[in-house]
């Protein structure tokens, strides 16, 4: 089987992709979790794998074989670790003012 050929341009349309999964899974599902904790739970799932996934894609994109500028590998992952930090943010971190949702 051929091994799965990614470049640049390839890893950049799928971390696109993944921050618009991102915010529409985060708004959707953030409208419909209010009553039910376990939309809550796989809200959460959801968005640490999308980030888990665009920090693996970040990895990879900073290869030397990627020909992308510097500028653009470090806003993409500067966006990912934003993500990241919004998700702790809003799930679990309780000293923001917000109850934790997760653990309320």
């Amino acid at each position: 089987m051929n091994k799965l050929q990614l470049n640049s341009k390839k890893i950049i349309i799928w971390l696109c992709v993944n921050y618009g999964i991102f915010v529409l899974v985060f708004l959707v599902l953030g409208t419909l979790g209010s009553e039910y904790k376990a939309i809550l739970w796989i809200n959460f799932f959801l968005d640490i794998a999308i980030c888990v996934i665009s920090l693996v894609l970040n990895i990879i994109l900073f290869f030397p074989k990627h020909g992308t500028s510097l500028f653009v590998k470090l806003v993409l992952l500067f966006i990912t670790l934003a993500l990241a930090a919004f998700t702790y943010y809003a799930f679990i971190m309780p000293e923001c003012g917000l109850p934790s949702v997760l653990f309320a």
